[in-house]
């Protein structure tokens, strides 16, 4: 069975382009998901692998849509091979095809390849940031600002706290840090 999986890393971008290339290369069941690649920790690409029974081919629209790091990739590339399922890639610029050794040979040149890449990106966005700092540009919030949605999530985290769930738990159902929880508990213990 060829299977597909798709990936964008946010909802601004469309996964409409990867789904049809996949549906194109005659994958008869293809998950996708809009999240960043830099680990493998993500539902659908979970999903997918559990489904995997050997013979299976998993097709991507591009190897940095399954992995972004080497690591990561190796990992998954690993668990690929003890299921016996193969991998292909339909971009021409990182063409990957393990039916074949020469494919597996290109495969982890790809992977250095697509971790350089993203090594590059990152070096860029930080020269960016400095020469932006060195202008004199602030980033983050102005100081004294509010976030529009501080004071609901704040009732929200009284809420959660008072029924016991843990700040783990929290921080992935409103999105707010350790730290933001922490200080509404302090306040909570102080009234």
């Amino acid at each position: 069975m060829r299977i597909g999986y798709a990936r964008v890393s946010s909802n601004n971008q469309d996964l409409e382009l990867q789904k049809d290339a996949l549906y194109k290369a005659k994958c008869e069941k293809i998950y996708s998901e809009s999240i960043s690649g830099k680990d493998n920790n993500r539902t659908q690409l979970k999903a997918m692998i559990d489904s995997l029974r050997a013979g299976d081919v998993v097709v991507v629209y591009k190897i940095d849509r399954i992995a972004r790091s080497l690591k990561g990739l190796i990992e998954i590339i690993e668990i690929l091979n003890t299921k016996h399922v193969d991998l292909i890639s339909l971009d021409s610029g990182d063409k990957v095809d393990t039916t074949s050794p020469m494919g597996k040979a290109f495969f982890q040149i790809a992977g250095v390849f697509a971790e350089l890449e993203r090594g590059m990106i990152n070096a860029r966005t930080q020269a960016g940031i400095t020469k932006a700092r060195a202008y004199g540009v602030k980033f983050g919030r102005m100081l004294g600002s509010k976030n529009k949605t501080t004071q609901a999530k704040i009732e929200k985290i009284k809420i959660f706290l008072q029924a016991g769930k843990t700040y783990s738990w929290i921080t992935k159902e409103l999105s707010v840090s350790r730290q933001t929880i922490s200080e509404v508990k302090g306040y909570i213990n102080k009234g």
